[in-house]
């Protein structure tokens, strides 16, 4: 009775998509290892083989994420120059903007001051 409610427990706990993967994974686990026990080979050979295997997926691993940083150094020098315009922009309409302004306050100063009037 107890074994159920623990087993109807578990199995509503992981009702979610990673279910299927972890399946898949412990399925290719268990093959390899059943693969490597029924081979025709000797286990000296078989453990070279897979070092072999093993050595080039880290060199390609390793050249994917070289790639990957290459690019991303290239994006990042990319942002930079934009954010270096966009902030030069910002500044020259800043500038523009505050001296429009005291140009403004320039001429309102000149129309109210009663001895330039005169």
């Amino acid at each position: 009775m107890k074994l159920n409610k623990l087993l109807s427990k578990c199995t509503r706990q992981h009702t979610d998509s990673s279910m299927p993967i972890v399946a898949l994974l412990a399925g290719l686990a268990v093959g390899a290892v059943v693969g490597l026990l029924f081979a025709p080979e000797k286990g000296a050979d078989i453990r070279g083989k897979i070092s072999d295997k093993a050595g080039d997926l880290a060199s390609s691993v390793k050249d994917k994420i070289q790639t990957v940083k290459e690019k991303l150094n290239a994006e990042s020098e990319k942002v930079v120059e934009v954010k270096d315009q966009v902030v030069d922009d910002v500044r020259k309409k800043t500038k523009a903007a505050a001296d429009q302004l005291s140009g403004d306050a320039d001429a309102t100063d000149t129309s109210n001051d009663p001895v330039k009037n005169s």
